[in-house]
């Protein structure tokens, strides 16, 4: 499944990337990592069930995380280009999944 592949990617990038932040915003850098695997775990639910709230929830889940990495970047702890490295990644999720989404009303 193409869009799992791509997600444990972009969290193998993201959470590479973030390990480094300072012990003061252990809570941002939790949140952001979270996020992430809460995103994969939906991403799986969605194609196992075929349920159209787990597919809303990873939408949820994607901008939810677009806003801590904005506080991370708000905060100086990532990079401007890091951050916009990481949005496009989970533009692409984002896409796939409501290309996923918009697949299934049809069918």
């Amino acid at each position: 499944m193409l869009i799992a592949s791509t997600t444990r990617k972009t969290i193998r990038y993201i959470e590479r990337n973030i390990s480094n932040l300072p012990n003061n915003n252990i809570v941002l850098k939790n949140k952001i990592i979270e996020s992430c695997y809460s995103i994969l775990e939906n991403v799986y639910r969605a194609n196992i069930f075929q349920d159209v709230d787990n597919k809303k929830e990873i939408i949820v889940k994607i901008n939810m995380l677009n806003f801590y990495l904005e506080e991370a970047l708000r905060k100086d702890l990532i990079s401007s280009k890091k951050f916009e490295s990481y949005v496009n990644h989970l533009l692409e999720i984002d896409k796939m999944t409501r290309s996923w989404f918009n697949y299934e009303k049809r069918g």
